[in-house]
Protein backbone atom coordinates (compact mmCIF):
# COMPACT_ATOMS: atom_id res chain seq x y z
CA UNK A 1 0.00 0.00 0.00
CA UNK A 2 2.94 2.14 0.61
CA UNK A 3 4.22 1.63 -2.37
CA UNK A 4 1.29 2.52 -4.31
CA UNK A 5 0.91 6.00 -2.40
CA UNK A 6 4.57 6.68 -2.94
CA UNK A 7 4.31 5.93 -6.80
CA UNK A 8 0.69 8.78 -6.91
CA UNK A 9 2.53 10.83 -4.68
CA UNK A 10 5.90 10.72 -7.29
CA UNK A 11 3.22 10.90 -10.46
CA UNK A 12 1.09 13.93 -8.91
CA UNK A 13 4.92 15.58 -8.36
CA UNK A 14 5.55 15.11 -12.29
CA UNK A 15 2.39 16.07 -13.35
CA UNK A 16 2.56 19.45 -11.36
CA UNK A 17 6.54 20.05 -12.29
CA UNK A 18 5.15 19.46 -16.16
CA UNK A 19 1.94 21.96 -15.84
CA UNK A 20 3.97 24.53 -13.82
CA UNK A 21 6.80 24.03 -16.85
CA UNK A 22 4.24 24.44 -19.55
CA UNK A 23 2.71 27.51 -18.05
CA UNK A 24 6.18 28.97 -17.89
CA UNK A 25 7.29 28.12 -21.48
CA UNK A 26 3.95 29.52 -22.61
CA UNK A 27 4.37 33.15 -20.33
CA UNK A 28 7.70 33.35 -21.90
CA UNK A 29 6.87 32.89 -24.87
CA UNK A 30 3.29 35.30 -24.96
CA UNK A 31 6.09 38.09 -23.13
CA UNK A 32 8.84 37.29 -26.19
CA UNK A 33 6.20 37.76 -28.38
CA UNK A 34 4.91 40.71 -27.13
CA UNK A 35 8.33 42.58 -26.44
CA UNK A 36 8.97 41.85 -30.28
CA UNK A 37 5.37 42.67 -32.14
CA UNK A 38 3.36 44.42 -29.06
CA UNK A 39 1.60 47.57 -29.61
CA UNK A 40 4.82 48.95 -27.67
CA UNK A 41 6.68 46.21 -28.96
CA UNK A 42 10.58 46.51 -30.14
CA UNK A 43 9.49 46.27 -33.90
CA UNK A 44 7.03 49.15 -33.13
CA UNK A 45 9.92 51.51 -31.55
CA UNK A 46 11.94 50.99 -34.35
CA UNK A 47 9.68 51.94 -37.31
CA UNK A 48 8.99 54.83 -35.08
CA UNK A 49 12.78 55.90 -34.22
CA UNK A 50 12.81 55.77 -38.34
CA UNK A 51 10.02 57.79 -38.74
CA UNK A 52 11.59 60.40 -36.30
CA UNK A 53 14.85 59.95 -38.11
CA UNK A 54 12.54 60.91 -41.46
CA UNK A 55 11.27 63.47 -40.09
CA UNK A 56 14.43 65.30 -38.16
CA UNK A 57 16.26 64.79 -41.70
CA UNK A 58 12.98 66.59 -43.37
CA UNK A 59 13.29 69.11 -40.79
CA UNK A 60 16.67 70.01 -41.30
CA UNK A 61 15.83 70.45 -45.10
CA UNK A 62 12.97 72.60 -44.53
CA UNK A 63 15.22 74.43 -42.31
CA UNK A 64 17.75 75.32 -44.65
CA UNK A 65 15.33 76.28 -47.41
CA UNK A 66 13.77 79.17 -44.42
CA UNK A 67 17.26 80.26 -44.08
CA UNK A 68 17.97 80.39 -48.01
CA UNK A 69 14.29 81.86 -48.41
CA UNK A 70 15.27 84.69 -45.59
CA UNK A 71 18.80 85.75 -47.07
CA UNK A 72 16.84 86.47 -50.84
CA UNK A 73 14.43 88.38 -48.37
CA UNK A 74 17.28 90.40 -47.17
CA UNK A 75 19.08 90.76 -50.32
CA UNK A 76 15.77 92.10 -52.07
CA UNK A 77 15.47 94.68 -48.65
CA UNK A 78 18.63 96.07 -49.31
CA UNK A 79 18.40 96.30 -53.15
CA UNK A 80 15.15 98.28 -54.35
CA UNK A 81 16.84 97.46 -57.86
CA UNK A 82 16.58 93.87 -57.32
CA UNK A 83 13.19 93.73 -55.61
CA UNK A 84 12.13 95.68 -58.35
CA UNK A 85 13.44 93.30 -60.98
CA UNK A 86 11.37 90.51 -59.07
CA UNK A 87 8.34 92.29 -59.19
CA UNK A 88 8.32 92.88 -62.24
CA UNK A 89 8.84 89.04 -63.10
CA UNK A 90 5.43 88.19 -62.07
CA UNK A 91 3.81 90.23 -63.51
CA UNK A 92 3.61 93.84 -60.97
CA UNK A 93 3.95 97.03 -62.21
CA UNK A 94 4.41 101.00 -61.25
CA UNK A 95 1.46 103.04 -60.79
CA UNK A 96 0.80 104.88 -63.99
CA UNK A 97 2.35 101.92 -66.20
CA UNK A 98 0.50 100.33 -68.81
CA UNK A 99 1.21 96.65 -70.06
CA UNK A 100 0.74 95.69 -73.88
CA UNK A 101 0.68 91.98 -74.26
CA UNK A 102 1.64 90.72 -78.06
CA UNK A 103 0.16 87.32 -79.23
CA UNK A 104 2.21 85.57 -82.00
CA UNK A 105 0.06 84.77 -85.00
CA UNK A 106 1.68 81.77 -85.90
Amino acid sequence: MRNIRRKQVEHNRKRRRLVLLTVGILLFVYFSFTLLVGESGFLKYMELRSNRDKFLDETRVIKKQNEDIQGEINTLKKSPELMEEFAREYGLTKDGELIFKFEDKK
